[in-house]
């Protein structure tokens, strides 16, 4: 999302925090803000680098950036991530037709009601997603539990993003720009994990199959 003037990203360095304009230091540290504030408390706890893609930092600048992530419960590694550094190696190949094609974020919690996480990726929760919480995503959703919240994958228009759980049971359900809704009576429960995917003009569940 080359548009944005920041953006919290995975990587095989771990979250980076990359800069897409320096120059506009003041605007950027409020959207770094937001975006920190919008994802509550998934942050706490990790580490992040910085890129920048245009312009420098100061020494003050990136100060400030360390004290704002510090506030959010996060510790600043001064380093540049290893992909952004000049280097004679070829890339690392990555398994083709994963999720480690895109940025993946890992949740190791339950996602509980009031809780929302908007993330630019895919994201992945080792836990429950309760009724009330909220996941918005450009990429796939997987939850290793039980889905009873609002899970919107494909948020930008992915078509072909999927949703997958343990126990499907949102009460909103959205693939790209397609909706759907939990259905008034109570299903049986499925045989084993379901998945979302858009078929067609709809979204349609199914038990997934390996």
């Amino acid at each position: 999302m080359h548009t944005q003037l920041c953006a919290i990203k995975g990587s095989r360095d771990g979250l980076v925090v990359t800069i897409n304009d320096a120059a506009q230091f003041s605007a950027v540290l409020d959207a770094l803000e937001k975006q920190l504030i919008a994802s509550e408390s998934f942050f706490q706890g990790s580490t992040a680098k910085l890129m920048v893609r245009e312009g420098a930092l100061t020494a003050d600048q990136l100060d400030a950036i360390e004290r704002l992530i510090n506030r959010h419960g996060m510790t600043l590694d001064r380093r540049p991530p290893s992909w952004g550094l000049p280097s004679n190696r070829e890339p690392e190949p990555r398994p083709q037709g994963s999720a480690l094609e895109e940025n993946t974020l890992l949740v190791k919690r339950t996602i509980r009601s009031g809780q929302r996480l908007h993330y630019d990726g895919n994201v992945v929760v080792m836990g429950d997603v309760n009724p009330g919480a909220e996941i918005v995503c450009t990429g796939d959703i997987l939850v290793l539990g039980s889905l009873r919240g609002v899970a919107h994958a494909g948020a930008e228009g992915k078509l072909d993003a999927i949703v997958f759980a343990f126990r499907l049971e949102p009460t909103q359900l959205r693939i790209a720009h397609l909706i759907s809704r939990a259905p008034d009576e109570k299903l049986p429960q499925p045989e084993g994990p379901e998945i979302a995917r858009v078929v067609g003009d709809r979204i349609q569940l199914s038990v997934y199959n390996h």
